[in-house]
């Protein structure tokens, strides 16, 4: 009986697994298969000697175990994301809906996992037999299963900094057998954890300049959103390290200038590469904060800054470790020069190929390859400098990414600030905008004075958005003017930008950032004090201050992005539909500090279908519609 029961079941566990493989499994095999190649290279390269075989890297890594530790770390950033694709994404946590035994949902997630894994098992068996196999499957299934399950903070760090020693000392049939018990609980974990793991931190500084403010969002926001991608650049360095180590002991040499030339040679090309890399995540956030960005005041001038500051950071930090390690191990008296150099070279490459990538998104489709030519012909100048001038090179790199820097900086569009005084807060005059084929706005003429707020309505797709996204200076009209308390929002310019704050009707900015950490930014940026406490408690957002953006309901972010407007008092509000995501309550408290806002001398541009929202708010009604503005009589109540 019982095993017919089963046989009935195998169509069901069948229609899961093919489930899983039509939507995280096929993201995961795609990210793991381009880590293997490099990794197994590397390996052969660093500890197998002239014969790149499995045989002889496993017996390198297993008479070193500096070499060891390497390869394992190695192994666990590069297939984190893998594991991670199959275990945590909102691809797979649907899977948990469907009924089925949770012990075959764990089974088939284990096995994809194992599949993941199997050709770092194999190598392992083809260079050691079974037993070596057995405890590499089990170690990594093990290892990745505490970093997906690591508690946030310094306990997390710790608990993933054990496990790895772990993965070097112990012995294989330790590893054979002990592992797979851990593996199976810690995956467990991690898929039970993932939709609510997170905890926004305190520790945001206050009082720095706006540049220093944003560099640290963008750093804290990659580190806690793509901290693989940045451990893949840090260990980049690491096999750099590695390689002048080996270098260094095969000629024999351990005098400081002579360590500090190999330190740098190697950096070379893997700093270039680490820094491209970590330019990703930081410019992928710059975009998706566009938005909140412009409307604290952050200039192009601001932004290139905080994002060469960030960069600069994170490349010194990695630059001076790889110096510590490689003084050492082959002369400790060296260690404060070969610090220095490591901090200088890495830093100065990093930044440099962040620059590059930055100049490389503006070409589009043709990014990508300028990109790659700005960074070989880097490396090859970098090499150049190291041979013709040695140790004095890394000085050399540090002055031309100052030079490259400042032409950016030169080039970048001024701020300038809003005039304040004028009789009209809003003015938009023959304002023109196709988006495609499709004449969205069509001389549009709209004026917002002192004391009154404007209702916007219209069908969906009518234009509202663009239309409110004009009034924010984010997108420029094909025709026309706007002006903001009397400075126009033309060609770019930030000028009167700050005297308005826009709250959209969905965006994704700073997700990682905690809601204190985002009004603070937005505050430095604004160089303004945050939002008060009570007007925080009046939100609502008193017991979510140190969540991540990312685990707040829609309304709380429509909640916090309201906070955000308020900062440094601007003149003129543009909100695109601010009751939605409210509830009732929400929609209530919208309409009061509107009303507020009006009764203080300010004015506001509102986008809005909610009819209900519409009755509770002060003001004037205009409907848009067929690209064109009609003034739209007040329902009477």
């Amino acid at each position: 009986m019982a095993v017919a029961r089963v046989l009935a079941e195998l169509p069901v566990a069948w229609a899961l697994v093919r489930a899983l493989t039509a939507t995280a499994g096929t993201a995961a095999m795609r990210r793991a298969l381009p880590v293997y190649a490099g990794l197994l290279a590397v390996a052969g390269l660093l500890f197998g000697g002239n014969g790149l075989s499995t045989e002889t890297v496993v017996a390198g890594a297993a008479e070193s175990m500096p070499a060891r530790a390497l390869l394992w770390t190695a192994w666990s950033i590069a297939l984190a994301p893998t594991l991670a694709a199959l275990w945590q994404t909102k691809a797979s946590l649907w899977l948990r809906s469907l009924p089925v035994p949770r012990a075959w949902h764990l089974a088939t997630l284990l096995g994809f996992s194992a599949l993941a894994e199997s050709l770092w098992a194999l190598g392992w068996g083809l260079g050691g037999g079974p037993l070596l196999a057995v405890a590499a499957l089990g170690g990594a299934l093990a290892g990745h299963g505490v970093i997906l399950a690591r508690p946030p903070g310094w306990q997390g760090a710790l608990a993933v900094a054990a496990t790895i020693a772990g993965l070097v000392l112990a012995p294989p049939i330790v590893l054979a057998v002990a592992t797979w018990p851990i593996a199976l609980m810690t995956l467990r974990a991690a898929w039970l954890a993932a939709p609510t793991r997170s905890a926004g931190a305190r520790g945001f500084a206050r009082g720095l300049p706006g540049p220093w403010m944003l560099a640290s969002a963008l750093v804290r926001s990659a580190a806690r959103g793509q901290a693989t991608t940045l451990a893949r650049g840090a260990l980049m360095l690491a096999l750099a390290t590695a390689a002048a180590w080996l270098a260094a002991r095969t000629n024999q040499v351990s005098d400081p200038r002579g360590l500090q030339i190999y330190l740098c040679g190697f950096m070379v090309p893997a700093a270039l590469v680490a820094g491209s890399a970590a330019s990703g995540p930081i410019l992928q956030c710059e975009r998706s904060a566009l938005w909140l960005l412009t409307m604290a005041g952050a200039s192009a001038r601001t932004r290139l800054a905080a994002m060469s500051l960030a960069l600069a950071g994170l490349g010194a930090a990695f630059g001076a470790g790889c110096g510590a390690a490689l003084a050492v191990t082959k002369n400790g008296a060296a260690a404060p020069r070969l610090v220095l150099a490591g901090a200088l070279a890495a830093g100065s490459l990093v930044v440099g190929a962040g620059l590059a990538a930055r100049w490389a998104e503006r070409f589009g489709t043709r990014g990508p390859g300028r990109l790659i030519l700005a960074l070989l012909l880097s490396a090859t100048l970098a090499l150049a400098g190291l041979a013709w001038f040695e140790a004095a090179a890394v000085i050399g790199w540090a002055i031309a990414v100052v030079l490259i820097w400042l032409v950016g900086h030169a080039r970048s569009v001024t701020l300038r600030r809003a005039t304040g005084g004028a009789a009209v807060v809003l003015e938009m005059i023959g304002v023109r905008k196709r988006l495609g084929t499709r004449i969205v706005l069509e001389a549009i003429d709209l004026r917002c004075k002192p004391g009154e707020v404007t209702l916007l309505l219209g069908e969906n797709g009518a234009g509202k958005s663009t239309l409110l996204r004009i009034a924010a200076g984010l997108v420029e009209p094909d025709r026309g003017t706007v002006r903001v308390a009397g400075a126009a929002l033309d060609g770019g310019s930030a000028a009167g930008r700050r005297g308005l704050g826009y709250a959209p009707d969905t965006a994704d900015a700073f997700p990682e950032l905690g809601v204190r950490e985002l009004l603070t930014l937005v505050a430095a940026l604004k160089q303004a004090p945050p939002p008060s406490p009570e007007l925080c408690a009046r939100l609502g957002l008193a017991p979510v201050m140190e969540q991540r953006m990312r685990t707040l309901s829609f309304g709380q972010v429509k909640r916090t992005y309201l906070a955000a407007v308020t900062i440094g008092g601007p003149p003129l509000w543009v909100l695109d539909e601010p009751s939605n995501g409210l509830d009732p309550e929400g929609g209530a408290l919208v309409a009061a500090l509107l009303r507020e806002h009006a009764e203080a001398g300010g004015a506001a541009l509102v986008a809005t279908n909610d009819a209900r929202f519409v009755a509770l708010c002060p003001g004037r009604t205009v409907r848009l519609a067929a690209g064109t503005l009609r003034e739209e009589p007040r329902a009477e109540e």
